[in-house]
């Protein structure tokens, strides 16, 4: 997404996501063959009258990460992410053309705001593509994440957001060949990604996090009927063969009893993801961080070249 360099090839992808309580980190390296190899991950938790610039420095040292490209990814609540109908204007005027189309769709002064854009599939029976997803988010909320990584002395190459660190995830899993609606849940949020072929194909953010769904279990039903809703749409619109697999992913307590609900609601099978489905580790006590980190292990799995 935001880019910050002309472009870049790795091996090696640290990502850093800072939260209110700490940072998340994972540090994936490709490998030559078999999947990529999950090197470390954890939460750097935020010491009391500790300010999170101190605490992301100690961690940047600590990895030795320094020089080395690193990403990052938005909080839910920093960005917006729409699909649009794509201008019909030269490539090199695409950007302004979408900042004017967009300017009546976000509750901020337009000169404020910071995009970009990627594909969307091709839809109908001729896959015409005739949409664009648009990244819209406060200029001073990106600029403040820039600030913050590059003091600590983070080298950071680009800026990620969620729906797309879920789809680097899906794209690892056997599932996603014949299409996997992917389910990540936080605290007081929740994002459905629909992808295939490690390809994003639709992504709805739900005001219904892992708390709501524990304390109001009669949640789950609205959970399915949204589902259902963002896979008909699938079906219809991208005639797409329909997904008949669910991935659940890890939340920080118990989430078979979620995914055995929602399995009930839905008729679909409902797994919950394991970290050995998408990354190589030698280290087995890694799955005890794989709720709180895996938004950056996503990011890390990043392989895409980008450009400004």
């Amino acid at each position: 997404m935001f880019s910050f360099k002309r472009a870049f090839k790795h091996d090696s992808l640290c990502a850093l996501v800072p939260q209110q309580t700490g940072t998340a980190f994972a540090c994936v390296r490709e490998q030559k063959s078999g999947a990529p190899l999950l090197e470390s991950c954890g939460f750097h938790p935020l010491l009391p009258d500790q300010d999170i610039e101190s605490s992301l420095q100690q961690l940047v040292q600590k990895l030795g990460r320094g020089k080395a490209p690193c990403s990052t990814v938005l909080s839910i609540s920093d960005y917006q992410l729409m699909m649009v109908k794509a201008p019909e204007v030269p490539q090199a005027e695409l950007r302004a053309a979408i900042r004017w189309r967009i300017r009546d769709l976000i509750d901020f002064h337009i000169d404020d705001a910071v995009l970009d854009v990627f594909d969307v599939p091709p839809s109908g029976a001729r896959g015409t593509q005739d949409h664009l997803y648009v990244v819209v988010s406060r200029a001073t909320a990106v600029r403040q994440r820039v600030d913050l990584l590059e003091n600590a002395g983070a080298a950071l190459e680009v800026i990620d957001i969620p729906e797309l660190a879920m789809r680097n995830i899906a794209a690892r899993l056997e599932q996603d060949k014949a299409g996997v609606a992917l389910l990540y849940f936080e605290a007081e949020h929740g994002v459905i990604t629909l992808t295939r072929d490690a390809t994003l194909y639709l992504a709805r953010s739900l005001d219904i996090g892992y708390r709501d769904l524990i304390e109001s279990p009669a949640l789950v039903e609205r959970l399915a009927l949204e589902l259902q809703r963002s896979m008909d749409y699938y079906d219809r619109h991208f005639q797409q063969a329909p997904i008949n697999t669910i991935v659940l992913c890890p939340l920080p307590q118990p989430a078979r009893p979620l995914a055995k609900q929602l399995e009930q609601q839905t008729g679909i099978s409902v797994q919950i993801l394991a970290l050995q489905d998408i990354v190589a580790t030698s280290e087995p006590d890694l799955e005890e961080h794989a709720a709180e980190c895996l938004l950056a292990i996503g990011a890390a799995l990043r392989s895409e070249p980008t450009e400004l």
